[in-house]
């Protein structure tokens, strides 16, 4: 798959771009709003040539890369001859409906749609199509150009044929694909990030910590072990020589008593928000957004690099 389109071009959408531009596929972007498909067309071209800072492209394939994006008109010269599309439209199952009944309506009868959404269900999204065999959730980790995750996930309607097909072209594309059996919201990512975002709101609640120590703890501990593996690998490695089920057996009646000790909240109590968006202030006072957002990328380069190195 050559010609890839961008349908919705925030954030995401230009994260995208860059993305498939940099691995040297002609993207095209659309917008409904003309200012924002200008600027991801503009912030699409920064991150390429933050890439070639951080020695992740070379300057001349940023600018090879420049040349392949091509912001379009209408949705029509979007979706004419494409083949893969990456929707990142709004979070909303109307606005989604009528985008992909509009996908049928331009679109190749071969052309493949793959939707960012971060937690609705594919099912309820491709119930509008008349092909709904080639819809499937690709949802990225942000920002999808250094973020090597994505998440695919199937609706009751997609084939199986359309879940080999992306999974090897993001595979060929230096992405990490996860393949999810069966649909739930907020995917396998969001869902563990849920977790453990919850539990933070808490302890900061609780007034067991700072926000900054309780970042520090994540950040400092479980987070560096994170990058390499998952919770099921460090516990196979955390029961030594009985692995995985000494472990359980060992140690899991102490995490029971966590458990029982955690809230389970599902909604964030307004004395929490109001802590945590106080307490972030003293990460911006030493650094401004865009700031943290330059060395976060950065830090991710390098990590990429690194792992990289060892496969």
């Amino acid at each position: 798959m050559q010609e890839i389109g961008i349908l919705g071009a925030g954030l995401i959408g230009a994260s995208w771009a860059t993305f498939f531009a940099a691995q040297g596929l002609n993207v095209r972007i659309y917008d409904v709003n003309e200012s924002v498909k200008e600027q991801a067309r503009e912030q699409s071209i920064q991150n390429l040539k933050r890439l070639a800072d951080l020695e992740l492209l070379s300057r001349e394939e940023a600018t090879t890369a420049e040349e392949r994006l091509n912001v379009v008109d209408s949705l029509a010269d979007l979706l004419t001859d494409v083949e893969y599309v990456q929707e990142s439209v709004i979070e909303d199952y109307d606005i989604k409906a009528d985008v992909y009944r509009q996908f049928e309506q331009y679109a190749p009868k071969t052309a493949i749609l793959g939707s960012s959404s971060s937690g609705l269900l594919m099912t309820r999204m491709q119930a509008v199509m008349q092909h709904p065999g080639r819809a499937l959730i690709a949802h990225p980790f942000n920002p999808p150009h250094l973020i090597p995750l994505v998440e695919l996930v199937p609706g009751d309607q997609t084939a199986a044929e359309t879940m080999e097909t992306v999974k090897a072209f993001f595979l060929g594309l230096g992405k990490h694909p996860v393949v999810l059996n069966r649909e739930v919201p907020g995917h396998i990512a969001n869902r563990l990030a849920a977790a453990v975002w919850r539990e933070s709101l808490a302890l900061l609640d609780a007034g067991v910590a700072s926000v900054e120590d309780i970042d520090a703890a994540l950040c400092q501990g479980p987070g560096l072990r994170w990058a390499l593996m998952g919770q099921h690998m460090i516990y196979e490695l955390g029961g030594g020589a009985g692995g995985y089920q000494k472990f359980i057996d060992t140690i899991g009646a102490s995490f029971e008593a966590y458990w029982q000790d955690m809230e389970h909240w599902t909604s964030i109590p307004e004395s929490a928000k109001e802590k945590a968006v106080s307490g972030t202030q003293v990460y911006l006072k030493q650094k401004s957004p865009s700031e943290w957002a330059a060395w976060r990328d950065e830090k991710l380069a390098r990590i990429q690099q690194i792992l990289r190195e060892e496969h």
